[in-house]
Order: C-alpha cells, then sequence, then structure tokens
C-alpha cells in the first residue's frame, strides 16, 4: 500500500511538472521573439462588400482570435479581442476582422476633448497626448468607430508597436503601412454625413470611391511622424502622394444587431505605385502586423484604442483547409497549454484508476 501511495504522488507530481515545463516553454517563445502566425490562403473568390464575412472561402478557414489591450489607461482597453482571417486570390489580399461592440456602432465626432484639471474640456493637442489617459465622452458626444492594420515596413522594430506619445501619431521603432477604417469618415453610411470625408484632387474638388464604396484610409508612420499617404484633404493639409488613390483599400463594413458585432472586410492589391510608403506583398513572403480597435461610444479615439502584439501574416499559395471537426481551443488558450492540461488530466486518470484499484484490493 505504501508503494502505491508513493507511486500516486509521483504521477501527480509529473502531470503538475509537465503542465509547468509546457507553459514554461510557451513563455519563452514570446519572450524570445516567436510570433502567431495568420496565414492568408489562395482563394478563387472575391470580397462581397455587402456581406462582408459571408463569402463561402471564409468558412474553409478558422479564425485566429487576437487579445487587445489597453493603448493607455483608463481610458483604452474596452475591446478584449479581434478575430481576423485573412485570404488572397494571387494579386489582392484580404483581411477580415471581426469584434464585439455592445454598446453599439457609432459615428460620433472627429474632434477629441479631454478635461483639464481645473474640470473644464479642453481640444486634445499632440502634446497633450503625453498626459492624458482619458478622453471626455458621455451619452450626447462620442467619437466614431475604427479598426486599423498597421504594416510593419522596415527600420528597428520595438518589441511591440507603441505610439509615441507628444506626438502626432509617430512610432516609437521603424515605419509603417496603416489600413485605417473610420465609420466616419471613411464609412459609406447615411449616419455618415461627412462621407468621404473631405477627400479632394490636387485641384481642390471633391472626389469619391467608386459607388460610394467604404474605403480605408492609408496611412504611413515612422518615428518623426504620421501622414495620410494617398490623396488630398487640400491645399493646407498635403499628403504624401496627393496623385495616388485615396480608395485604394476597399472595404466592406456590417454591424449586427442581434450579435453586437462589428465585420470589416479590407482587400487591397499586391503591389502599389508608392512601395516607400505602402507594404509591398507577394507569394511565399511573411510579413509583421499589429491591430488597434477604439470604441467611439466609450471614449476611445486618437491615441487611446485597444492594440495587440505584433502578429505574422504569411501570403500562402496553398488553399484554406476545410474547418476541422474538432473542437476550437477557447481564446486566450495556446494548443501547446491545451495539450498540457489534457495529458496532465489523463495522467490524472490514471492516477485516479491506481488508488481505486488500491482501494478495492485492500
Amino acid at each position: 500500500m505504501g508503494r502505491s501511495k508513493a507511486r500516486v504522488r509521483f504521477l501527480v507530481m509529473s502531470a503538475i511538472l509537465l503542465m509547468i515545463l509546457f507553459t514554461s516553454s510557451r513563455l519563452s517563445l514570446v519572450n524570445g521573439q516567436s510570433f502567431p502566425n495568420i496565414i492568408s490562403y489562395r482563394v478563387n473568390g472575391a470580397p462581397d462588400y455587402s456581406a462582408p464575412g459571408n463569402e463561402s472561402f471564409w468558412n474553409a478557414m478558422d479564425w485566429t482570435n487576437v487579445p487587445l489591450a489597453a493603448s493607455v489607461s483608463p481610458g483604452g482597453g474596452h475591446t478584449s479581442e479581434v478575430s481576423v482571417k485573412s485570404a488572397n486570390d494571387g494579386f489582392n489580399v484580404y483581411v477580415l476582422l471581426k469584434w464585439t461592440d455592445a454598446v453599439g456602432p457609432s459615428f460620433g465626432s472627429q474632434s477629441e476633448l479631454y478635461t483639464a484639471s481645473n474640470g473644464t474640456q479642453l481640444p486634445l493637442s499632440e502634446e497633450a497626448t503625453t498626459n492624458v489617459t482619458q478622453l471626455f465622452y458621455n451619452s450626447t458626444y462620442y467619437y466614431q468607430d475604427r479598426v486599423a492594420v498597421l504594416w510593419f515596413l522596415g527600420g528597428t522594430r520595438e518589441q511591440s508597436p507603441a505610439m509615441q506619445l507628444g506626438s502626432s501619431g509617430a512610432i516609437t521603432g521603424g515605419a509603417a503601412d496603416i489600413w485605417h477604417w473610420q465609420s466616419v469618415p471613411t464609412d459609406n453610411n447615411q449616419n455618415d454625413p461627412d462621407f468621404p470625408g473631405g477627400y479632394t484632387d490636387p485641384a481642390g474638388r471633391a472626389i469619391y470611391p467608386n459607388d460610394n464604396m467604404s474605403f480605408a484610409e492609408d496611412d504611413f508612420t515612422n518615428m518623426t511622424g504620421f501622414f495620410v499617404t494617398p490623396g488630398s484633404f487640400g491645399a493646407d493639409s498635403p499628403n504624401l502622394d496627393p496623385y495616388a488613390d485615396p480608395f485604394i483599400v476597399h472595404v466592406g463594413n456590417a454591424f449586427s444587431d442581434s450579435n453586437k458585432t462589428w465585420s470589416i472586410e479590407m482587400a487591397r492589391s499586391f503591389t502599389t505605385t508608392d512601395p516607400q510608403f505602402q507594404v509591398q506583398l507577394k507569394t511565399g513572403a511573411t510579413y509583421y502586423a499589429a491591430f488597434a480597435v477604439w470604441n467611439g461610444r466609450l471614449g476611445e479615439s486618437a491615441h487611446v484604442k485597444s492594440v495587440s502584439q505584433w502578429y505574422t501574416i504569411t501570403i500562402s499559395d496553398s488553399p484554406p483547409p476545410y474547418l476541422s471537426s474538432t473542437p476550437i481551443t477557447p481564446p486566450g488558450i495556446s494548443p501547446m497549454l491545451a495539450a498540457a492540461v489534457g495529458l496532465g488530466l489523463l495522467i490524472t486518470g490514471i492516477v485516479i484508476g491506481i488508488m481505486v484499484r488500491s482501494k478495492n484490493k485492500g
């Protein structure tokens, strides 16, 4: 009987150590700069901008659940996760993003306010972002909903993507191309009276995307500042390339009232005319990317948002897998950790079986 108890203790300790080993291994991968990878699968279909995410090819691949955290506290961090898929047709890349917004869609103000120490509301300035961690908002004054995909272009990449506080939106390392969808002004929605947000040609004439399609503003950021790349906002605010197409990142967007989720599908050609400012994609290559979501009704705008760590996106020439019939690991639990827990439970089951057999023998 003594030997049986010793064996039970040994197996229990083995199970615990095994789970610790797997967990520690996962942490070492994170600390060692190993990044989760999103595969952009090759498909034959095209985006349906009127029903983003409902195209049949999306059903053949799983979501990647990307955790988000506050850029600054307490104002940021109202969206805990964004789910991501990607596909391509060999010439264009599609990125599908979905997240929960329990308070509903927002088409609010583009002008940020914050409450000063004396209680007055002041317009947010670049300098104020250094200390302002929460914007002013209430039931009648709030901001637009937004989502962005940041593609790293080059330079010294920081361990985590971050904005330089006290700046117009410069990042702390390297340079990046940002696909930036906003419910105001890039959304084609009757609730947005400013659509398409004052874009003009170099002569100052208003221009519109084909069929008033929604689009994502294409931005460039580096360690010196934040810039809109294509198109023009007029002579007082020149863009990096006023002659380039400002609607190059096409978007389909929809909000579901039934399950309170946004679905945003972005699409852009692999290559563009501005490789200095815009990411150039090709089959077989892998790129660093990060994600951000702003919940406008809850006071998120400008530097106050929910942000991810770096991920990688691989542009694949392989078709998507059929969805597996096996249960999907819940968000936040890595497959490695799930396997460790499962193996630990298996060993625990063996332990219980030994104990029952020993009791029966006694």
